[in-house]
């Protein structure tokens, strides 16, 4: 196996500096980022393993991976079960011992956890929910054993991910098509890009169409159904209710539904509502009225992250390999064809 000093021959650099680098310091030390680049790709086509992992690599088993999957400790750890779910479907189906460890983080905190973990070793890491705090810090690092990042595209890591910029291009032409051009969008803070991408995608399409959406009915709230019930009822208050309304998560379209109930306003009648599933597909089927979404396929994403993580530990993959899947779109009563 490759060593520091095989990789400060090839880059022209001290060893020290190498280490400075691999350690994720090279920023802090103000090593440029040109030298940080060249060490980290000489690293990875030397297939550089630190001493202690490599140790354990050694001694592992054949055909027996140890996996770490890092989720994010906000509202979406009530999603984790559909995710898990998958991966355990095609830990099944692998002709091997995989053994994953479900990590926590918080936003915004990924380097810390990864620091906390440095002396583990996993076979590869599985990464979900990076701010783009996170993702800076991913991008300005080495990690010396396969890494795939869960709905979200880089040009460094590998990934399972969708085109999310189109499904709320797609939201917005459902509205469109049927002549509804009064949109307004229920949206979280700004610590999700991915959340951030759809609804993009639907401002987007709706000014190309000619009819923009106001700022007045871009509603911000946080992650619960409580506060988009109070948003709602805000709306309704101030006379400002659009006819039709994209919420960012299904959490927000229940609160929604809730409240119009509660002030006497129909759906999909008086205003119609069009969200994004991510929760198991009963919650949204049997609400009142059963919602119209894009069903994010959690567990398929899951499955393929396994996959690829697989073929990436196996070199069967390039590093880095990005992989789409598709949301469904399901029509419920909230917004018929």
């Amino acid at each position: 196996m490759s060593t520091i000093k095989d990789i400060a021959k090839a880059a022209g650099v001290s060893i020290a500096t190498v280490s400075i680098v691999l350690n994720g310091k090279g920023r802090e030390r103000k090593i440029s980022q040109e030298t940080q680049q060249r060490i980290y790709k000489i690293a990875q086509d030397l297939n550089y393993v630190p001493n202690q992992s490599a140790k354990k690599l050694r001694s592992a088993k054949k055909d027996s991976y140890a996996i770490a999957f890092y989720w994010a400790t906000d509202f979406r750890i009530n999603y984790l079960a559909r995710i898990t779910l998958g991966i355990q479907e095609e830990i099944m189906k692998q002709d091997k011992a995989i053994h994953l460890t479900v990590v926590p983080y918080k936003v915004d905190q990924l380097q810390k956890q990864l620091d906390a973990m440095q002396n583990e070793f996993f076979n590869g890491i599985i990464i979900a929910n990076m701010s783009n705090k996170d993702m800076d810090y991913l991008n300005s690092i080495h990690i010396p054993c396969p890494v795939v990042l869960f709905n979200r595209e880089s040009d460094k890591y590998s990934s399972v991910t969708m085109d999310n910029y189109t499904i709320g291009c797609n939201v917005a032409k459902h509205f469109i098509d049927k002549g509804i051009f009064d949109a307004g969008v229920l949206t979280h803070d700004t610590s999700f890009p991915i959340m951030r991408t759809w609804m993009q995608g639907f401002l987007d399409t709706f000014a190309k169409a000619g009819h923009p959406v106001p700022e007045t009915n871009i509603v911000l709230c946080d992650t619960s159904s409580s506060s988009a019930v109070e948003a709602t009822k805000k709306l309704y208050a101030e006379k400002r209710m659009p006819r039709s309304l994209f919420c960012e998560s299904d959490v927000l379209a229940h609160g929604v539904l809730y409240a119009c109930h509660e002030l006497g306003v129909a759906i999909p009648q008086d205003m119609e509502v069009f969200t994004i599933g991510i929760n198991m597909a009963e919650f949204n089927d049997y609400a009142i009225p059963s919602l119209s979404r894009v069903d994010i396929p959690m567990g398929e994403i899951g499955q393929h992250c396994l996959h690829l993580m697989v073929d990436l530990i196996e070199k069967k993959k390039p590093n880095p390999t990005v992989q789409f899947v598709e949301g469904k779109e399901i029509i419920g009563q909230s917004s018929p064809r």
